[in-house]
């Protein structure tokens, strides 16, 4: 058994408990089997959603009212903009008589800030999510290989069913993994994280997710640099090899990412040479196309959340776009220009909150010199800019588990530099 590291109490820390009370158990394994069950089975995060609100509710307005006085002010972007991002939802609902099943993600979304509360409130020690997020992305990289081998699939989905989302929140495990090197420095597990990096990158590798590499070569730089502030060489090593590692896959034929970025290539000039949008990538490019001339005809509000398909074939319908495959999907398949065509400047604003309200939030924990709370605050960081990466192939906050899975993560993450830097983050 993995000992947790004790988490040294802070003045506004609730008074000591037993060692192995059933509360600091119940926390340890909820924060435990939120990174540990997300890839490797189905709804876990929505079950664990709910018990944690229930858990905070369950604490009682007082001790909400504390926290708030005391971290408020430090996650008001965070805040702002999962809460924004609901408001203007419903008042779209209400002023566009949207369906109700389109408040469903952003009323995810606000309910995720209850993880902020129940970090604080119930203060599990960090090593289990550590734990947590190391086997929940190896047991992503297990799900992948045995789906492609006894299944036979050209593309493993593992329990997300859809390939994309698997392999872009499997990198992004994986790269969180790897942010808890100092977690297990001197220990016989201090393999952990790097063997975490290499299976979750071989689960978007058997995805077949371009994005997810994408996201994967934007996070490396930022990873290097704040990274080596928190972990020292090691983490430069540990990435290094992880990079070596993807080079030499690159060549190797039964991985097919060679002929993956050849085809990507290929389906490029193609699109641009004769207009070609029956390939992979015509038909992103195609979509992006029409999603410009969404924009230039709507760029306040948008087309509306829920009516890409119903744009898209009405350009189709006068002339403006070509008869392709592209016209049967409901996205743009990049995540800022879906985001501007179907919701205009108003929602592109509330989306660039939803990055930069947290990765400002973690870039400032990261800039506090020997802070309790970095490792927590680069996987953070690191999180966001794999997001952002995921974007420009991929509508991160249109399918509802990268929607959950982002907004529940960086809640927990947040809470996590809270309790391990209270009075620093106050100001």
């Amino acid at each position: 058994m993995i000992a947790p590291k004790a988490v040294e109490r802070t003045a506004d820390s609730p008074p000591p408990r037993a060692a192995h009370s059933a509360r600091e158990l119940f926390a340890n394994g909820l924060l435990f089997l939120l990174p540990a069950l997300v890839l490797t089975t189905r709804d876990s995060m929505t079950v664990i959603q709910a018990i944690m609100l229930v858990a905070v509710l369950a604490a009682g307005r007082a001790r909400w009212g504390t926290v708030w006085r005391l971290h408020g002010q430090a996650v008001r972007w965070i805040g702002f903009g999962f809460a924004g991002y609901f408001l203007v939802s419903l008042l779209r609902l209400i002023v566009f008589e949207q369906p109700w099943r389109t408040l469903d993600g952003p009323f995810r979304l606000l309910l995720a800030l209850s993880c902020i509360a129940f970090v604080c409130l119930y203060r599990p020690r960090q090593r289990w999510f550590w734990l947590g997020m190391c086997v929940g992305s190896i047991g992503a990289g297990i799900v992948a290989l045995y789906e492609w081998i006894a299944f036979g699939v050209d593309r493993v989905e593992g329990f997300t069913h859809h390939a994309i989302t698997f392999g872009d929140l499997a990198v992004a495990m994986g790269v969180m993994s790897l942010c808890s090197l100092s977690e297990w420095r001197g220990s016989r597990w201090s393999w952990l994280p790097v063997v975490a990096l290499v299976c979750g990158l071989a689960a978007s590798v058997l995805s077949g997710s371009r994005g997810g590499w994408v996201g994967l070569l934007l996070v490396v730089p930022p990873l290097l640099h704040y990274g080596s502030a928190v972990h020292g060489r090691r983490i430069v090593y540990a990435v290094l090899a992880v990079l070596a590692l993807c080079v030499v896959a690159y060549f190797v034929p039964a991985t097919s990412i060679e002929r993956r970025t050849m085809d990507a290539v290929r389906e490029v000039q193609r699109w641009f040479a004769v207009d070609d949008a029956t390939t992979h990538v015509g038909v992103r490019l195609e979509l992006w196309k029409a999603s410009w001339m969404m924009i230039s005809e709507h760029p306040w509000l948008g087309v509306g959340r829920d009516n890409f398909f119903t744009a898209l074939n009405a350009l189709h319908a006068e002339g403006r776009l070509q008869a392709s495959p592209a016209l049967v999907y409901s996205s743009s398949h990049n995540d800022l220009i879906h985001t501007l065509a179907t919701g205009g400047v108003l929602d592109f604003s509330l989306l660039m909150v939803m990055y930069l309200g947290p990765l400002l939030f973690f870039l400032r924990v990261l800039a506090q010199p020997g802070g309790e709370g970095r490792t927590a605050a680069l996987a953070g960081m690191s999180l966001v800019v794999c997001y952002f990466g995921f974007g420009q192939t991929e509508v991160m906050f249109w399918l509802m588990m990268p929607k959950i899975f982002y907004g529940m993560m960086v809640c927990v993450l947040a809470g996590m530099c809270l309790t391990a830097n209270p009075t620093v983050l106050k100001r």
